[in-house]
């Protein structure tokens, strides 16, 4: 990880947003704040009930650290808990999901080295409804879902 609290703090602090874009990523508010080729910042804004499923980044590691409320994570398998003020790095390859289950709204801050294709996935993906086009896309650009044969029989349901 070459980011460090300073870097943390800036962009904690930074009330301004890269070109004023705010996307809808499945139920969540992604703020992009910085992006430079080593490293990709943005804030989440995570509703109560939404979350994110088991998926990896074949070209980055992925970083969160909460600012305000918990979440639930799954990272290769194992369940924990994270709550505001904690950094959890999601290393390459490593396959994760995020829950709230908490029954607040949850922020936080998501940093990506390196940058790799993330911040066009997400244009891609802002506002995508159907999950099945979701992760169509997100395997175009290095996220990779991890579904199990239900959820994948439930994708191929939505496209006959």
């Amino acid at each position: 990880m070459t980011a460090i609290f300073e870097d943390i703090n800036l962009i904690i602090q930074s009330k301004t947003r890269m070109n004023e874009i705010v996307w809808s990523i499945m139920g969540q508010i992604y703020i992009p704040k910085k992006m430079n080729t080593d490293t990709f910042w943005w804030e989440a804004i995570m509703p109560t009930e939404t979350f994110i499923p088991p998926h990896f980044h074949s070209a980055q590691d992925k970083f969160l650290y909460i600012t305000e409320g918990e979440l639930d994570i799954v990272v290769d398998g194992r369940e924990e808990h994270v709550m505001a003020g904690q950094i959890y790095n999601f290393p390459l390859q490593s396959t994760h999901s995020f829950f709230n289950n908490s029954g607040k709204t949850v922020k936080g801050i998501f940093w990506a080295e390196p940058t790799n294709r993330l911040f066009e996935l997400f244009k891609a993906i802002h506002n995508v409804a159907d999950f099945s086009e979701v992760v169509r896309v997100s395997d175009a650009h290095d996220v990779h879902f991890q579904l199990s044969n239900q959820e994948s029989r439930i994708g191929s349901l939505k496209e006959e």
